[in-house]
This record gives structure tokens, C-alpha cells and sequence, in this order.
């Protein structure tokens, strides 16, 4: 029993110390680090999974693209009944609209000139991108609303078992 005791504190210490020299060599370890309450931020985690969790991950998973640059916007709409503030962007700058945004307003008002002024949150909600411009653009969804790449998927519209689509999206 005193044997026992004796060991587990240098068992520890040898973890510990082992796991230090470690991190101390090969630094790029710390980013494998997940979860909420011990995590660097998000887009750092992204990478890091996205480069080391499969090599051939960027061919066989479509990415959205970044969003475009203030240059490339062609036109932005504020609709207070839905809550979104739009932008659409021709990244050709030929005037054909190839990616759009919609953030959600925070807050509403209206200036001395009676024009929209709103508050939005930093990242879009939502995404649309047409990579080909045929006109049919890829609906893409930021469900953690950070602006983080990984966080940023695909939007499905889920059917139930009999094929049938829920209510009121038909």
C-alpha cells in the first residue's frame, strides 16, 4: 500500500514532465486542443482539424468561398420585416450577382433623413454563392454565428420519413 502511494505522484510528475518537453518540441501540438472552456479560438481549431484530421479533405468537401470585398458589392438591402441585412457581390465585377450575405439586425432605426439605419452582428448568417454562374447558387448556413470557416456548412432542408417535406416549405 505505501508502494502505491509513492508512485502515483511520480507517475504524474513524469506525465506531466513528458507532455511539457513535448509541447516544447513540436509547439503546433497546442491547436489539438478542443472543447469550449480550454480552446484558442475558432478559426485556429478549424485549421488545425481541417490540415491534419484528413489530407484529402479540401477535395472531397466543398468550402465556401470568403466572403467578397467592399469593391465587389453591387447592392445591399435592409429588410426590417425579415430581420436580414443583404448584400450581393459580383466577384467578376461584370454586374452578374455570384455570392450574397444576410446578417441579422440587431437593432433598427431611423436617421434624420427617415433612411434605415441598423446594427447587425459582425458574421452573415447566411451565404449563397453561384461558383459558376449558371444562376443557381449553394445556400450556406453559420449556425454558431462566429464567422468561423467549420461552422459554416451546407443548408439542407430535411425531409421526414415518408419523403414529404415539414410543413410550410413547400
Amino acid at each position: 500500500m505505501s508502494l502505491r502511494l509513492h508512485t502515483k505522484p511520480f507517475e504524474k510528475f513524469l506525465t506531466v514532465f513528458l507532455g511539457a518537453c513535448i509541447l516544447a518540441i513540436f509547439p503546433t501540438l497546442q491547436l489539438a486542443r478542443a472543447g469550449p472552456e480550454n480552446s484558442f479560438d475558432r478559426q485556429t481549431q478549424c485549421q488545425w482539424v481541417r490540415a491534419s484530421g484528413q489530407t484529402n479533405w479540401s477535395l472531397t468537401t466543398k468550402t465556401l468561398s470568403p466572403e467578397p470585398l467592399e469593391e465587389y458589392l453591387v447592392n445591399e438591402d435592409v429588410n426590417i420585416i425579415t430581420g436580414l441585412y443583404t448584400r450581393s457581390y459580383s466577384r467578376q465585377q461584370d454586374g452578374v450577382i455570384d455570392y450574397k450575405t444576410a446578417r441579422q439586425i440587431l437593432i433598427s432605426e431611423y436617421n434624420e433623413h427617415w433612411n434605415s439605419v441598423v446594427e447587425t452582428k459582425e458574421f452573415p448568417l447566411l451565404y449563397w454563392e453561384d461558383d459558376d454562374q449558371d444562376g443557381e447558387f449553394d445556400m450556406w448556413i453559420d449556425r454558431q454565428g462566429d464567422g468561423s470557416p467549420c461552422d459554416i456548412v451546407p443548408y439542407q432542408i430535411y425531409e421526414n420519413a415518408s419523403g414529404a417535406m415539414p410543413m410550410g416549405l413547400h
